[in-house]
């Protein structure tokens, strides 16, 4: 399991888990959210980033974005 400090006012880390290839995100608030299926390619990115909470963001909101492409439409 790696821990990653963020550095954010809203995010307090990220801990990544390559054996499940889980990625949880533990927010300042408490609020702890888990995202499934992370490739170590990019769990990497975000460690090498510069800016690591605009690099988890992108991440994250693909992610969103493929989940939502899946749901049925709304009738």
């Amino acid at each position: 399991m790696h821990i990653l400090p963020i550095g954010s006012r809203q995010i307090a880390f990220v801990q990544y888990d390559d054996q499940a290839s889980q990625m949880i995100v533990q927010y300042h608030t408490g609020l702890t959210t888990s995202y499934r299926d992370i490739l170590p390619a990019d769990y990497a990115k975000i460690v090498a980033s510069a800016n690591r909470y605009d690099s988890l963001l992108r991440l994250t909101e693909a992610r969103l974005s493929e989940s939502r492409a899946l749901l049925p439409p709304l009738t």
